[in-house]
């Protein structure tokens, strides 16, 4: 499970806080679950299925990221 850091629609790409690991998760587009429809923001609550990669500044890829409706915080609340 992660947080949705940051989150840019016009490319496609973004990062995910994971709390068990150093560092954010990188993602793109091609890991989204096809439900997702309009993408994702910032503070949304996902489950993440990640790859460690030898880039130094983002060392884990997101292969696949669903989003959990069951765990998303309410505005205001």
């Amino acid at each position: 499970m992660g947080t949705v850091v940051r989150w840019d629609e016009d490319r496609g790409v973004g990062l995910v806080d994971l709390p068990d690991v150093p560092g954010d998760c990188w993602m793109d587009a091609a890991a989204l679950d096809p439900r997702l429809h309009g993408g994702l923001r910032a503070g949304q609550i996902v489950e993440v299925n990640w790859t460690e990669t030898p880039d130094g500044d983002h060392p884990l890829r997101a292969d696949r990221v669903m989003r959990r409706d069951d765990l998303q915080a309410t505005p205001g609340a």
